[in-house]
């Protein structure tokens, strides 16, 4: 888990002095994961397991800060995105539903904000590492879909969340220069603050990992309000620059612990 992508851009109406706050054991160099796809296509394949790869890599981590919750014999590290790319057909989902599965051995089927065809869970391939436990609302905090997301309550929900130590996956909409959109589900391991001249606090960039890099790599991408939401302000970034207008409008939190 090495390596920083880092693009520096200045915020005229923020301080130069801005906090950062970070999942617990993360830090720009460590503790974070970053399990990648493939890119292999049909059934067999993975290139659109994005879902998969954020709530693996957010289960991952949460083992690793909660040991003594960890039942024997529950994939770790590395074995979770395994588990995941053998449990589920090459598809779309959500990783709410992979991290529901996990815990519960439950899956469903997406929610309407991600309404298509959805991920198929092989028959024999059994999750509920935690004895039919349910992730929600013992685990699963901070979440806000569709309508609801606005740059307000997602930035509140961040600082919040990494305030206390906990991670996120995030959902971005990807509208490209020729007008079509797709979605992806990326993996935040911590966020920039500043405050306003308005006085309000605002996140100004998220460390992501993205399964589509082809490395492990955090990449630290500033953000900016654009109507009402936040979306990347990243022109310069070799990748994520062409990738024209990228809204964040999806979240969920994973708690570092769980309260008895």
């Amino acid at each position: 888990m090495r390596g920083i992508c880092t693009i520096l851009l200045m915020f005229m109406s923020l301080p130069l002095q801005a906090a950062t706050y970070w999942a617990a054991g993360v830090s720009a160099d460590s503790g974070w994961f970053d399990f990648n796809k493939t890119h292999q296509k049909g059934k067999e394949g993975d290139d659109l397991l994005c879902w998969a790869v954020a709530a693996s890599n957010l289960l991952a981590w949460w083992q690793e800060q909660n040991p003594e919750r960890v039942p024997q014999g529950t994939p770790q590290a590395e074995a979770v995105w395994a588990a995941f790319l053998q449990a589920f057909e090459n598809e779309g989902s959500d990783p709410d539903q992979g991290l529901r599965w996990w815990f519960s051995g439950e899956y469903l089927q997406p929610s309407p904000a991600n309404a298509g065809r959805c991920a198929v869970l092989r028959d024999g391939c059994r999750g509920g590492f935690y004895f039919g436990k349910s992730p929600a609302p013992e685990q699963v905090l901070y979440n806000g879909r569709g309508a609801a997301v606005t740059s307000q309550s997602l930035t509140d929900a961040l600082l919040c969340g990494f305030r206390r130590g906990d991670a996120f996956w995030l959902g971005a909409s990807c509208r490209k220069p020729d007008g079509s959109r797709f979605m992806h589900s990326i993996t935040v391991w911590g966020v920039d603050a500043g405050t306003a001249q308005d006085g309000k606090e605002r996140v100004t960039a998220i460390y992501m990992c993205d399964s589509d890099d082809r490395a492990r790599c955090l990449h630290r991408i500033p953000v900016r309000e654009v109507e009402g939401m936040l979306a990347f302000d990243c022109a310069e970034h070799p990748v994520y620059g062409r990738l024209g207008l990228v809204t964040l409008d999806t979240y969920t939190g994973l708690r570092v612990q769980v309260q008895e």
